[in-house]
């Protein structure tokens, strides 16, 4: 039962989402509506909703699209991308400090901002619809 809650807990958003998300503290400024993804190579569902990604990128080009890479090296990063070939902006959260301060626990984690930053959708999958 134990291993079971962990488990429901591990693939559910946090409870005490921010409202608000400022994305300043890793170098971007939202400046319009921002589909904001955080990642990790080794994650597997990561690496499955890169297409789903892709396909909303494509159906919203006026949506901008950031991913951000949940602490691993640069030219970890720079591989993984060439492999899976996404187009999205990358952000690196070096140590995680600032995906821990908004309480992303657990990866993947998709947010979709206002261009005042404030939270429209916070889920661990992809919106459907922008």
């Amino acid at each position: 039962m134990k291993a079971l809650i962990f488990s429901l807990f591990m693939f559910m958003p946090s409870v005490f989402a921010t409202t608000k998300l400022n994305l300043a503290p890793l170098g971007h400024k939202v400046e319009r509506k921002t589909v904001v993804n955080f990642w990790a190579t080794w994650c597997t569902a990561c690496i499955q909703e890169i297409a789903e990604l892709e396909a909303l990128k494509k159906k919203y080009p006026k949506v901008d699209f950031v991913a951000v890479n949940a602490g691993e090296s640069k030219k970890k990063i720079a591989r993984f991308v060439k492999k899976h070939g996404f187009t999205y902006k990358i952000l690196r959260d070096k140590d995680r400090s600032f995906s821990k301060g908004i309480e992303v626990l657990s990866l993947p984690q998709t947010f979709v901002v206002d261009e005042t930053g404030k939270v429209l959708y916070h889920e661990s999958t992809p919106p459907k619809k922008i």
